[in-house]
């Protein structure tokens, strides 16, 4: 039962402005109830948002800590396989110093191009992340604008209905 009810104990004998004023009184404590519970679900859905994206942040740091991890693999590999195979050709094969110079400047060219690599990963993911960033911006201002046209327009609505 409302609080503007619970003042008049006997409905049947209650005036014509009575029962106005209960109806009025009524419908402002729907519209408070109401006004509470759009902002309890407004703010119960942005929480349940952040916590969502907060919970997967672990996810994008250990991807980036796995790739990290499979570049140094690679290349511990590729680095090692060549010195051990190195040794083992220098070893069983004379091999003149003209053609370990060649090697050598072959592997310093792999070195070079490893390098390079990275150097374009840490760009792409640069310009990725910026580009995020820069979507997630333009998103944060739609929303702002959004935000201000709703305000703006909700007083108009209300007097549309006011009206009527």
């Amino acid at each position: 039962m409302s609080k503007a009810l619970e003042k008049y104990t006997n409905v049947e004998n209650m005036t014509k402005e009575n029962m106005i004023e209960v109806i009025k009184a009524s419908k402002n404590e729907s519209n408070d109830k109401t006004t509470d519970l759009s902002y309890r679900n407004m703010t119960d859905y942005a929480s349940k948002v952040i916590e969502k994206m907060d919970s997967k942040i672990p996810t994008y740091v250990n991807l980036c800590s796995d790739m990290y991890k499979k570049y140094l693999h690679i290349i511990d590999n590729f680095y090692n396989n060549c010195y051990s195979n190195q040794k083992e050709i220098i070893s069983k094969i004379g091999v003149n110093d003209a053609a370990l110079t060649m090697f050598d400047v072959y592997l310093k060219s792999v070195r070079q191009m490893a390098i390079l690599q990275i150097d374009i990963t840490e760009n792409m993911f640069k310009n990725y992340m910026g580009c995020r960033l820069t979507a997630l911006d333009f998103y944060d201002q739609m929303i702002n604008s959004n935000m201000i046209n709703f305000t703006n327009m909700f007083p108009k609505f209300n007097d549309l209905k006011n009206r009527t």
